[in-house]
């Protein structure tokens, strides 16, 4: 099942890049996600990640979400979290890691 549960789709979003996540991101579709994103923070724009058509995330997804906020921290490119689903908010608010995670409201044109 793994990568067909999950569709990640990378376009060019103001000086940046629009990393859009449909899906269910878990333990079989991680390796996806992680090389999207990994891939997205290679350029020297903000990386956003539409989360709004994820319907599930596990602890691993949200680890990868982490990690590129990590990497960003050590001088890759920003990330900034937009429109998460109510699954991914919850997950959000029950880890404690809202106020790490930067989210942006609108996208640059």
């Amino acid at each position: 099942m793994g990568e067909e549960q999950v569709q990640v789709e990378v376009s060019e979003c103001g000086d940046g890049l629009l990393v859009t996540v449909i899906g269910v991101v878990d333990a079989l579709s991680l390796p996806t996600v992680s090389r999207e994103l990994t891939d997205a923070q290679r350029g020297s724009g903000t990386v956003y990640v539409d989360l709004a058509g994820v319907t599930f995330m596990d602890s691993r997804g949200l680890g990868s979400l982490l990690a590129a906020n990590e990497r960003s921290r050590e001088g890759a490119a920003p990330v900034r979290i937009y429109q998460p689903s109510d699954a991914v908010r919850r997950l959000l608010d029950v880890s404690g890691v809202t106020p790490v995670l930067i989210e942006v409201t609108e996208l640059p044109s």
